[in-house]
């Protein structure tokens, strides 16, 4: 039966018991039925699933890391994060998907949802077959994109984990979604380009993509955050398409990522050190924990994406985190959403 029912807990906090996370207080509603593909079911912009089966959610932690190809997966050791309820809970609970004011719910939680393994410049290193079997689909929701529509852009929150060898620490990171031109056979890259300064493509773009600066400055608000880490979201591979076939990518940050600037004076910004270095070094150790950092994501993949092969920044945080798992709505029950002003 491929419809699933969405529990939503209304009052009462959560507790740890044997056969995984109950509602402390009772007072859960059955709030509606959503029809998914494939038996999978849809995740809600509402936190707080009234049962969360850690059991079911460890499974499909390790369905998914079996279907990454050989050395891309994500790190083995998150996986064992949930075998520790109350550390796992406390962490996945902090998780916060970041959208547009006026975009559709159902759609922010698809893109968040139906995430391929692994996509870089559209190689897909993973088994697709096998993703639909467990899953029920087999690539991403970004797909549903075309010339006419973009599908949401998004960013997430996340409290972490974060290992260097035997070190640990935790590190407050945003994962937000630059516009993709490093293909032709990119949505973006279809969607925008060509486009010249000044005409109605390249002012959209401009507007777009200061809302995906918007998420990162509000979320540092939000999270009483008082600096920002920033990284070149969009740029380097992600760029080669706006730079040959529009005004190019320095262009667009300054003209999207100024008013955003001058909004937020009030949060310190620096440019982005090496991870995961600087976290254990001695700057890090004393302004992480007041610190957002920027990981540059992708609009397919699950948050790392070829952690280890990857040698993008998404890669570099992927192969010492655990967003992976805390970042993806089918191993993350407790996450929940916030709408931001939109820019357009």
């Amino acid at each position: 039966d491929q419809d699933h029912k969405i529990m939503v807990l209304h009052l009462g906090s959560r507790r740890v018991l044997a056969g995984g996370i109950v509602a402390a207080a009772a007072s859960w509603a059955i709030t509606s039925t959503l029809r998914a593909p494939a038996g999978l079911a849809r995740a809600s912009c509402d936190a707080g699933m009234g049962i969360v089966n850690l059991e079911e959610v460890r499974k499909k932690a390790e369905r998914m890391h079996r279907i990454y190809h050989p050395g891309f997966e994500f790190p083995e050791w998150s996986l064992r994060l949930i075998k520790d309820p109350e550390s796992f809970e406390r962490l996945a609970a902090a998780v916060t998907v970041y959208y547009r004011e006026g975009d559709s719910e159902e759609e922010v939680m698809d893109v968040a949802t139906f995430r391929e393994p692994v996509n870089i410049a559209m190689g897909r290193y993973y088994d697709a077959k096998a993703l639909g079997e467990a899953f029920g689909y087999s690539h991403g929701a970004y797909a549903k994109s075309s010339r006419l529509k973009l599908m949401p852009n998004i960013a997430i929150y996340c409290l972490t984990p974060m290992r260097r060898g035997d070190e640990w620490t935790e590190a407050h990171v945003i994962n937000v979604i630059g516009f993709a031109f490093d293909s032709p056979q990119q949505p973006d890259y279809q969607y925008f380009l060509p486009c010249r300064e000044g005409d109605a493509k390249w002012n959209e773009l401009v507007a777009r993509s200061s809302q995906m600066w918007r998420y990162i400055f509000q979320c540092a608000r939000d999270k009483r955050l008082k600096r920002v880490y920033l990284a070149d979201v969009g740029g380097g591979a992600f760029s080669g398409g706006l730079d040959s076939e529009g005004p190019g990518y320095f262009k667009l940050k300054d003209q999207s990522l100024g008013p955003i600037l001058r909004e937020f004076s009030d949060i310190e910004v620096a440019q982005l050190p090496r991870i995961p270095d600087f976290a254990f070094s001695a700057e890090g150790r004393k302004k992480l924990h007041e610190s957002l950092l920027v990981n540059a994501w992708d609009p397919w993949s699950m948050v790392g994406n070829g952690n280890a092969k990857d040698n993008s920044l998404d890669g570099f945080f992927g192969r010492c985190t655990a967003m992976a798992l805390l970042c993806w709505p089918m191993t993350n029950p407790w996450l929940r959403c916030q709408a931001v002003k939109s820019m357009y």
